[in-house]
């Protein structure tokens, strides 16, 4: 299958011009709004691997993580991305990936910045092989009562990753991410490699945790950042929390934790 996103020109200063698919039938989640959290974040991926391997930036055997993002959404009403450029460069040492996406007719789509880590060690599958062994003993065993779809506001039938809130000294609510609910073709709006939760998911559990908290109100962030600090596994069971301090009308801040671990933090801006 080829890749959403293709390179089309490096440029002088290491930048890189790209254009995207169209394809909707390749790719499902092009029916969903340009400034859906899932849309921002796969976007992100394709475009952000795809210029830099166009730059040779990835090694053959190599394993990237991203570690941190933020965006901001163009007006509402664009059209989704069809084109767009990435420039890297430096800021107290560390390195950054800024991507500005515009749609058919040139406007802005969204422009998000992003860094993330190189695994180098060549047993990284056997790292990982290590670490699911570890969370065996923390998979459901009962079946997981997932919150109806129109209390978190998927977008398929499958797409609930999210159970009822709970309210107690912070609201939260307990969270599986499957291949049923998570992966195509359970859920064909959602993505990955299969071998862990992505960024994809987490940013839909912050926004299906963000519908539950308004009683099934569902809305779009018209920005954000996200943290991610831990892989999270698939078919372990994960606690989404409120954090305090945001103005619930203007934004929500939010903690993801698995087996007793800070995994992930975000923030979405109203």
């Amino acid at each position: 299958m080829e890749p959403w996103a293709k390179a089309q020109e490096v440029l002088a200063d290491g930048g890189v011009a790209f254009t995207a698919s169209r394809d909707g039938e390749t790719w499902p989640w092009l029916a969903l709004d340009p400034h859906d959290p899932i849309v921002i974040q796969t976007i992100n991926f394709w475009a952000s691997y795809q210029c830099g391997e166009a730059r040779g930036g990835w090694e053959p055997g190599q394993w990237t993580a991203l570690t941190w993002m933020e965006w901001q959404a163009g007006a509402p009403g664009c059209g989704h991305a069809t084109h767009g450029v990435e420039d890297v460069f430096e800021k107290e040492g560390e390195h950054f990936y800024r991507l500005t996406f515009f749609d058919d007719a040139g406007a802005l789509v969204a422009r998000m910045t992003g860094k993330g880590v190189v695994f180098r060690n060549r047993d990284f599958e056997g790292w990982r092989a290590k670490e699911k062994k570890r969370l065996q003993t923390e998979t459901i065993k009962d079946a997981f009562a997932f919150a109806p779809v129109e209390q978190v506001g998927a977008s398929t039938a499958n797409g609930s990753l999210l159970s009822a809130l709970s309210t107690g000294k912070a609201p939260s609510a307990r969270g599986l991410i499957t291949a049923k609910n998570g992966l195509a073709p359970g859920n064909p709006h959602l993505s990955g490699s299969g071998d862990h939760v992505n960024a994809t998911h987490l940013a839909e559990v912050m926004r299906q945790f963000d519908t539950l908290l308004r009683g099934g109100d569902k809305r779009l962030p018209r920005g954000g950042e996200m943290r991610f600090m831990r892989y999270v596994e698939l078919g372990v069971p994960l606690t989404v929390s409120l954090k305090p301090g945001c103005d619930l009308a203007q934004c929500i801040e939010a903690e993801v934790h698995q087996a007793g671990r800070l995994c992930t933090t975000g923030r979405f801006d109203f």
